[in-house]
């Protein structure tokens, strides 16, 4: 058969192909103008292989042990005025801080660590307190306070952060124990929450949409502490919904070991550093429960942290908490000497890592498996009876010998959550109390 003859008897066959060819060139074009893909957290969605979250559970002799350790801190520093000190001995507190020392006794009391009769006089003396601060120009309460005298420390501006974690704590009471209602209805006719939000300058000449912000600026104005404060931020009015939950500078993502976190670019001196958190999204998990978002964010992190802790060449650790920077409230003070020593908060987060007690007992309580119990285990020679928890071990594997509100604040809420599950469970309101200890009123 001639070439020619060949060609004509195949037309229909390259006609075909070649109509095949195009349309995958097609596609290959189209393919190619549309914008790349990348998962950005606000799409983010569980994973299939998230764990079941664990059922509660009594605690252990030692666990119940370890309770009592915790709040044996709240016991040795709580001011006479009601309101708990931050640090072991340091007469000083802020609103993050006074949010941990309400969830502390909420979980003490489900834990039946204390009677019922001593939380309610804890919870009205501190809320009194609370009532008593002086505010500043706003009609806010400031960030920091001296803790016996209740006189504002350093700079008079609020925290909207620190007041989200206190407002969360107030919720929750008042779900939990209605009958402070009163109190706290008290506190929100004297301050103008309303002054965290402000109306923004517009970002574009041709756009005219003003944007709603936070009002206060602070190193904790990151992606999961916003995402955490929200919850009750946003209840403040039509607009604090948007300004918290809108990072102001974007949200960016960052890949570690080929999974996609928050790069939560903590605030330092220097600007803003490349960084990863865990402790919002534990403390929504204990305190909330997860969301997806929440939930999944926190899988991802500790995926991350078990295939680096399983690795037969282990790769450096990654920290995901640090040593809160304290001020200097000793400086602050009227004839005080100047002190040399260089502060916490001149330090960069890479300097500030911790492994931290707080994180350790949280996922102990979230992701019960293998490597949270040895997370925990790791921790547990940070106990100091008649004291509280220590902080966590630096980055040398020194320790960190800090004892404060929040490490033991989170320990208390751990233990409450294997217990009890979440403290703000609204199917939960009508279990039982809790069941008599052997332990309760015991000293540690």
């Amino acid at each position: 058969m001639k070439t020619g003859e060949a060609l004509l008897s195949a037309r229909s066959y390259i006609t075909i192909l070649l109509g095949f060819l195009l349309g995958f060139a097609i596609v290959v074009w189209v393919e190619r103008q549309m914008p790349t893909r990348v998962e950005s957290s606000a799409g983010m969605t569980l994973s299939e292989n998230f764990p079941p979250l664990p059922a509660p559970r009594e605690l252990t002799f030692n666990e119940a042990v370890w309770a009592r350790v915790a709040w044996q801190y709240f016991v040795n520093n709580t001011q006479p005025n009601g309101l708990a000190n931050a640090h072991d001995g340091a007469p000083w507190l802020n609103l993050w801080s006074t949010g941990s020392y309400l969830f502390a006794a909420l979980a003490a009391r489900q834990l039946d660590v204390i009677t019922q009769a001593e939380f309610d006089e804890r919870i009205t003396a501190a809320l009194f307190a609370l009532g008593q601060l002086p505010l500043n120009a706003q009609g806010l309460p400031a960030a920091y306070y001296h803790a016996d005298t209740l006189t504002i420390l350093g700079k008079p501006d609020s925290s909207a952060i620190g007041m989200g974690r206190l407002l969360m704590a107030l919720e929750t009471l008042l779900w939990r124990y209605p009958g402070h209602a009163a109190e706290v209805r008290d506190l929100f006719s004297q301050w103008q929450t309303g002054a965290l939000i402000t109306t923004g300058a517009t970002t574009r000449d041709s756009l005219p949409v003003r944007h709603w912000t936070l009002a206060t600026d602070e190193p904790r104005n990151s992606f999961g502490y916003r995402l955490y404060a929200s919850h009750t931020l946003r209840l403040i009015d039509s607009a604090a919904g948007l300004a918290v939950t809108n990072p102001p500078e974007g949200q960016q993502m960052m890949d570690i070991d080929g999974i996609m976190v928050p790069d939560e670019g903590l605030r330092t001196p220097w600007g803003r550093q490349p960084s990863l958190v865990s402790l919002p999204y534990l403390l929504t998990g204990l305190e909330r429960g997860f969301d997806a978002q929440s939930g999944e964010i926190a899988w991802r992190i500790m995926q991350i942290q078990q295939r680096r802790h399983s690795l037969r060449v282990r790769k450096p650790p990654i920290s995901t908490d640090y040593a809160e920077p304290a001020p200097d409230y000793t400086r602050d003070r009227p004839n005080q000497p100047p002190v040399n020593e260089p502060l916490l908060s001149d330090m960069p987060p890479e300097q500030r890592a911790i492994t931290s007690t707080r994180s350790a007992f949280a996922w102990y309580a979230l992701f019960r498996n293998d490597w949270s119990e040895a997370l925990r285990q790791q921790v547990q020679a940070l106990q100091v009876p008649g004291k509280g928890w220590q902080r966590g071990l630096n980055l040398n594997n020194s320790t960190n010998n800090v004892i404060d509100a929040d490490t033991n604040a989170v320990v208390l809420e751990s233990l409450s959550f294997i217990a009890h599950g979440q403290l703000l469970c609204l199917a939960c309101l009508n279990d039982t109390p809790p069941r008599p200890s052997s332990l309760a009123g015991a000293t540690p």
